[in-house]
């Protein structure tokens, strides 16, 4: 340890050394209070012999003078002199001396003192060195919480802030030299009352932390709340903003609802379609033997009619939601659809429409019908939302998505869609609900709207959401691929009718109801007609009626066939057989493969259940008029 000694008297100053330097001290010596201060001005001594009496300035003047400065109470200060009145001692004391000690010196006296001093330093040196280490620490953990990603904020037993981060900053809108010593209630009254309180005064009150999720007074944004009792008392808090994972988080779900819920409605939907199909073909064929003077007759077989094709819409409504109704694309301008479908959609209201469509907007790959569907939806609700008329703003925009955006889409290109309203907003309530099936707040309403709209986009490539919200409107948006390359078209167009006698056609499906039907529709437009139940009964057949020279002209392929061979293993089987053979599919699974891209499996048409007789027929004279020619072309093409 280095011990300054301070003693004019050169005698005792050798002595007083010698025994100081026999405990392993070193010791540097000096004979005025001046001297001593040069010393302490270079260097450092935690102990100080101090003799009373010095020439100039005084040995109790320099005790004094040393606890006036900057740590100065860390230094262990002995005071020595030959005084020996009680009063003496107390001054020496009310000065800042630790010790006293009187001379002459005994050598025992000395070593006592000594011990005594030499225990101080070493518990000062101690708390020094635990204090400084606890300082290292908390400028660590400063430096951490002014780096970390959460906000953070700690609070006295009294709700009074005493520490607030950068980011905490952020998140509570507030300025950190305004808020320390300030009371939180007072300047958060709104959380007075809400999930907040409750949970902070807990934590305050047990002294156990708690963890939880709460959104905002006006309920726009979520936080993840990690909240610890502190040291004294108090409470510190990490706060995170997680609307964003909320949101995504409520997609997910959005969507895992309407993939559980669309096995159930596609099912239901292909056995519903299979019994329309029976009931409008039934229908048309009664209307074909009815009398034409039997005027109320045909009449109530055409409003028959009528409801079977409103409930053919209402079953492919469930199959656009549902892993069926997948969409026949084509390359088409989204611009053009949204112009005619917004001012279609507004015709008759108090509403206008304000399209704002990018200059050299691309093309989507889509099915134009269902893309109109979106946007007929949509712009009702808008105008459900703006009952005292205004406008809707309509958009559309290219668009590059990369890998850091938070949209659950691929990067690449796409076609932006926005359309908003200036109503009031969707409820906060029911956000999370909005694209859930059957869920509705009118009261004419199937509640199918918004999840047969989500369901479109999503089977396009795309996305669907509340992009905004507020007491002011609400934003929706959607987004399309970008065209990559354009889709043939079909080449196929309906020609005049010709003589069909003695053309023959091949009816394939599972369904003796659908079967008969179909058989009896075509048999009135001049066909014969052969029907069998499953797939492999049409290759043997169609394989006989070739070798025998009655080929069929035409084959009608259902796509699903229960514990058989289906259209599309079927169509394979036949085109080994006759690689020009004219195949239409046929499903009541709007969804089939084969159904939205049959040229790609050998198909030259595509017929969906329910279908009218005059359906049927369109479809037969395009498959009959392309030819094997425009056939290969077609496959060439694709």
């Amino acid at each position: 340890m280095k011990i300054l000694l301070i003693e004019d008297n050169l005698d005792s100053r050798r002595n007083l050394r010698r025994l100081i330097e026999k405990r392993g001290h070193e010791v540097t010596a000096c004979a005025s209070a001046e001297d001593a201060e040069i010393e302490l001005a270079n260097a450092s001594f935690p102990f100080l012999i101090l003799d009373w009496m010095l020439p100039g300035k005084s040995g109790l003047e320099l005790c004094r003078s040393l606890r006036a400065r900057p740590n100065g109470d860390e230094m262990f200060i002995l005071l020595v002199t030959a005084r020996t009145d009680a009063e003496d001692f107390e001054e020496a004391m009310e000065a800042g001396a630790n010790d006293y000690m009187s001379k002459p010196f005994d050598v025992r006296r000395v070593n006592v003192r000594l011990s005594v001093a030499e225990r101080h330093i070493h518990g000062v040196l101690e708390r020094n060195q635990t204090r400084l280490a606890l300082q290292e620490s908390a400028q660590r953990m400063s430096d951490i919480l002014e780096k970390t990603s959460d906000g953070f904020f700690s609070l006295d037993p009294d709700w009074n802030f005493t520490y607030f981060n950068a980011e905490a900053k952020t998140i509570l809108s507030r300025e950190r030299e305004l808020l320390i010593g300030q009371n939180f209630w007072e300047t958060f009254p709104k959380l007075l009352g809400s999930v907040f309180e409750k949970n902070y005064r807990q934590v305050m009150e047990e002294q156990a932390a708690l963890e939880f999720e709460a959104a905002s007074v006006n309920g726009r944004v979520w936080f993840e709340v990690h909240s610890y009792p502190s040291g004294g008392g108090g409470i510190s808090v990490f706060i995170r903003d997680i609307t964003e994972r909320r949101r995504m988080e409520e997609e997910r779900l959005t969507t895992s609802k309407l993939e559980s819920l669309g096995t159930l409605a596609g099912g239901i939907a292909h056995d519903m379609n299979n019994i329309l199909t029976v009931i409008s073909g039934n229908i048309g064929l009664a209307q074909l033997e009815t009398p034409t003077h039997s005027g109320n007759l045909l009449s109530f077989l055409g409003k028959a009619g009528q409801a079977a094709q409103h409930a053919a819409r209402l079953s492919s409504q469930l199959l656009t939601f549902s892993k069926g109704g997948a969409p026949l694309k084509k390359v088409a301008s989204i611009a053009d659809l949204l112009t005619r479908a917004a001012e279609f959609s507004l015709y008759g209201s108090n509403l206008r429409a304000a399209v704002e469509i990018e200059d050299h907007l691309g093309k989507a790959e889509i099915d134009v019908g269902q893309i109109e569907q979106v946007i007929n939806a949509l712009m009702i609700n808008a105008r459900e939302a703006m009952p005292n008329g205004g406008a809707v703003s309509v958009s559309a925009e290219n668009l590059t998505i990369d890998a850091q955006n938070v949209l659950p889409l691929p990067p690449g290109r796409y076609i932006k869609v926005t359309i908003a309203d200036s109503g009031g907003g969707v409820p906060v309530n029911l956000v999370t609900k909005i694209f859930d099936p059957y869920f509705t707040t009118k009261a004419n309403s199937s509640g199918l709207g918004l999840a047969i709209c989500y369901s479109i986009i999503k089977k396009h490539g795309g996305f669907l959401h509340l992009e905004s919200n507020s007491f002011s409107g609400a934003t929706f948006a959607f987004y399309l691929p970008l065209a990559r390359a354009r889709v043939v078209g079909d080449p196929l167009q309906p020609q005049e009718d010709e003589s069909r006698l003695n053309q023959r056609i091949l009816v394939m499906d599972d369904e003796a109801a659908i079967r008969d039907l179909t058989s009896q529709l075509l048999s009135t437009m001049g066909y014969e007609v052969t029907a069998v139940p499953d797939g492999s009964e049409a290759v043997r057949i169609y394989e006989r009626a070739a070798r025998k020279g009655e080929a069929f002209q035409a084959v009608i392929l259902d796509a699903t066939i229960r514990g058989g061979v289906g259209g599309v293993e079927t169509i394979e089987r036949l085109r080994d057989l006759d690689p020009n053979v004219n195949a239409i599919i046929c499903s009541g699974y709007s969804d089939a493969a084969a159904i939205s891209q049959f040229l790609s499996y050998g198909f030259r048409g595509a017929l969906s259940k329910p279908f009218t007789r005059r359906e049927l027929a369109d479809a037969l004279q395009k498959a009959l008029a392309g030819g094997p020619q425009n056939l290969a072309a077609r496959d060439s093409g694709l």
